[in-house]
């Protein structure tokens, strides 16, 4: 079930998903991880926030355990747009699930993920944005 037809980059993310859905066991965690930040392309901060969190949640879903590794890449644009204040992480996060205004629609999947799991992760995700903010 494609959900992504454009940028290139999603349409092979989906084809992955679709793989890794039908056959979990085919991939390590490894390979997981390479080809989910294979998606990511050069952008502005914010529009890569939005990005990274439409491309991980998926993978978050499917790999919970890794969550927390995936996490701190839109958290890291988050920081280098200027975002000071770790309570805003979830509702950044959260946003995405609804607001598409850089172009990059999570998948129905991910849009659960985004409302219902990454709120649960906010003391993770918090800790995640003091310890990159003081390194």
């Amino acid at each position: 079930m494609a959900h992504w037809t454009h940028p290139r980059q999603l349409v092979v993310l989906d084809a992955f998903y679709e793989k890794v859905r039908a056959d979990p066991t085919s991939v390590t965690d490894d390979e997981f991880l390479i080809n989910i930040r294979k998606a990511y392309w050069p952008t502005n901060c914010w529009a890569f926030v939005a990005a990274a969190f439409a491309i991980i949640a998926p993978g978050c879903a499917m790999r919970p355990h890794l969550a927390l590794d995936l996490i701190g890449d839109p958290i890291d644009a988050m920081i280098a747009g200027g975002l000071t204040d770790p309570n805003e992480i979830v509702a950044q996060g959260v946003a995405c699930a609804t607001n598409f205004a850089f172009g990059t629609e999570p998948t129905p999947e991910g849009k659960k993920w985004l409302t219902e799991e990454w709120p649960l992760l906010e003391n993770e995700a918090k800790a995640i944005f003091s310890e990159k903010w003081n390194n």
